[in-house]
Protein backbone atom coordinates (compact mmCIF):
# COMPACT_ATOMS: atom_id res chain seq x y z
CA UNK A 1 0.00 0.00 0.00
CA UNK A 2 1.02 3.54 -1.04
CA UNK A 3 1.83 6.53 1.44
CA UNK A 4 -0.97 8.51 0.12
CA UNK A 5 -3.42 5.64 0.35
CA UNK A 6 -2.83 4.91 4.09
CA UNK A 7 -3.41 9.09 4.61
CA UNK A 8 -6.90 8.98 2.34
CA UNK A 9 -7.57 5.81 4.51
CA UNK A 10 -6.65 7.49 7.71
CA UNK A 11 -8.85 10.30 6.84
CA UNK A 12 -11.92 8.42 6.05
CA UNK A 13 -11.73 7.02 9.66
CA UNK A 14 -11.49 10.60 11.03
CA UNK A 15 -14.47 11.78 9.03
CA UNK A 16 -16.48 8.47 9.88
CA UNK A 17 -15.81 9.36 13.49
CA UNK A 18 -17.70 13.05 13.50
CA UNK A 19 -20.45 11.76 15.89
CA UNK A 20 -17.80 11.07 18.76
CA UNK A 21 -16.60 14.27 17.59
CA UNK A 22 -19.59 16.31 18.27
CA UNK A 23 -20.34 14.45 21.72
CA UNK A 24 -16.65 15.78 22.88
CA UNK A 25 -17.16 18.76 22.17
CA UNK A 26 -20.24 19.23 23.39
CA UNK A 27 -18.88 17.99 26.61
CA UNK A 28 -16.11 20.70 26.50
CA UNK A 29 -19.10 23.00 26.19
CA UNK A 30 -20.74 22.01 29.05
CA UNK A 31 -17.79 21.54 30.90
CA UNK A 32 -16.96 25.37 30.10
CA UNK A 33 -20.11 26.15 31.01
CA UNK A 34 -20.10 24.69 33.99
CA UNK A 35 -16.93 26.42 35.56
CA UNK A 36 -18.37 29.94 34.57
CA UNK A 37 -18.14 30.67 30.87
CA UNK A 38 -21.58 31.88 30.25
CA UNK A 39 -20.87 34.30 27.55
CA UNK A 40 -23.34 33.05 25.44
CA UNK A 41 -21.32 30.99 22.93
CA UNK A 42 -22.76 27.72 21.14
CA UNK A 43 -20.30 24.06 21.36
CA UNK A 44 -19.58 25.40 17.44
CA UNK A 45 -17.76 28.49 18.60
CA UNK A 46 -15.79 26.71 21.00
CA UNK A 47 -14.16 24.14 19.04
CA UNK A 48 -14.69 24.25 14.67
CA UNK A 49 -15.50 21.11 13.06
CA UNK A 50 -15.46 20.63 9.15
CA UNK A 51 -18.96 18.95 9.18
CA UNK A 52 -19.93 22.88 10.70
CA UNK A 53 -19.05 24.07 7.19
CA UNK A 54 -22.32 22.13 5.71
CA UNK A 55 -24.44 23.27 8.10
CA UNK A 56 -26.14 26.63 6.55
CA UNK A 57 -27.11 29.39 8.92
CA UNK A 58 -30.42 30.39 8.97
CA UNK A 59 -32.63 27.89 7.86
CA UNK A 60 -35.87 27.96 7.82
CA UNK A 61 -37.88 26.72 10.67
CA UNK A 62 -41.34 25.48 10.67
CA UNK A 63 -44.34 27.10 10.99
CA UNK A 64 -47.04 26.58 14.15
CA UNK A 65 -49.64 24.98 10.72
CA UNK A 66 -46.88 22.78 9.50
CA UNK A 67 -46.02 21.40 13.02
CA UNK A 68 -50.13 20.67 13.29
CA UNK A 69 -50.14 19.08 10.61
CA UNK A 70 -47.35 16.59 11.23
CA UNK A 71 -48.46 15.71 14.24
CA UNK A 72 -51.85 15.12 13.17
CA UNK A 73 -50.03 12.84 10.48
CA UNK A 74 -48.12 11.47 13.11
CA UNK A 75 -51.08 10.53 15.03
CA UNK A 76 -53.00 8.85 11.94
CA UNK A 77 -50.26 6.97 10.87
CA UNK A 78 -50.29 5.82 15.02
CA UNK A 79 -53.75 4.84 15.26
CA UNK A 80 -53.54 3.38 12.47
CA UNK A 81 -51.11 0.84 13.05
CA UNK A 82 -52.62 0.12 17.18
CA UNK A 83 -50.79 2.59 19.02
Amino acid sequence: MKWWETLLIIQGYRRRNVLQYQLQRIQAWASAFCMGNKDGKRPQDLIDLYIDHYIEEGEEQLTQQEVDDLQAEMAAINKANGF
